[in-house]
């Protein structure tokens, strides 16, 4: 437990008869991106959900920081330091990406919601959202209105909200879906740099992004993982390969 994290084990979430996620062992490192890949329907949405604490479990128990997180609820869990994020926009559009920073750090701090006018005159506030805008490369669009960035710094300014949190685990979903190529390689170059202040667990379909990126990479198929390795070992695996790359990487 030493160099991890997170660690998931036996998490089973079943429907009936049909079983979503079956006795699901997983574990995410210091500094690390741990992707998780699979066919639609393989069960990484659950499993996700059920890290989060919006599903609950049938069996199983997961650790976070070695303590014990299996019975707390998804208030809780956030509380604690798992952040979700790209599942759905936490951005305010008429907002500013600046001010947008500045209440998830007030989110974060609990402090009570002020005039927006004079919470702008914290400068310690103010100046922990400009050092968070800087790391994700918006600062010269600081004071642009959500509304009005690209998708590609809207993407950015969903990471910086979760900077902002000061997670012990960040949770990704599907961070590259509708970026272009120069928009995935900018968040891939983030993603590089984040991992040291909170390890990453990755869901991801663009295997280009996954590849240059992930430490290790697990298979989940039929509520299953199925493989977990390095990327040159799940390149080289064929029953990967048979059931989700289905092609010759």
């Amino acid at each position: 437990m030493k160099n991890k994290i997170l660690n998931i084990k036996n998490l089973s979430k079943s429907y009936g008869a049909f079983k979503v996620t079956d006795e699901i062992a997983i574990d995410l490192n210091f500094n690390e991106i741990h992707a998780l890949i699979g066919p639609n329907g393989a069960g990484k949405s659950t499993l996700i959900k059920q890290i989060v604490g919006s599903v609950k479990h049938d069996i199983g128990s997961i650790v976070l920081d070695q303590e014990d997180i299996t019975d707390l609820n998804d208030v809780e869990r956030a509380k604690i330091g798992i952040s979700r994020t790209f599942q759905v926009s936490s951005i305010i559009p008429k907002f500013s990406a600046l001010d947008n920073i500045i209440l998830s750090l007030l989110d974060k701090s609990k402090e009570t919601f002020q005039l927006f006018k004079s919470i702008r005159k914290n400068k310690e506030l103010v100046s922990k959202a400009k050092k968070i805008l800087k790391e994700i490369e918006l600062s010269d669009k600081s004071h642009i209105l959500a509304s009005e960035l690209s998708h590609g710094e809207r993407r950015k300014l969903e990471v910086g909200l979760a900077l902002a949190m000061d997670p012990k685990v960040f949770l990704f979903d599907e961070p590259m879906a509708g970026l272009d190529e120069s928009g995935t390689k900018m968040m891939i170059n983030l993603f590089k740099k984040i991992k040291t202040n909170s390890p990453i667990l990755l869901i991801e379909h663009d295997m280009d992004a996954v590849f240059a990126l992930a430490d290790r990479v697990s298979v989940i198929n039929y509520g299953k993982i199925v493989a977990t390795g390095t990327v040159d070992q799940i390149r080289s695996n064929v029953l990967v390969r048979d059931v989700y790359l289905g092609y010759e990487i």
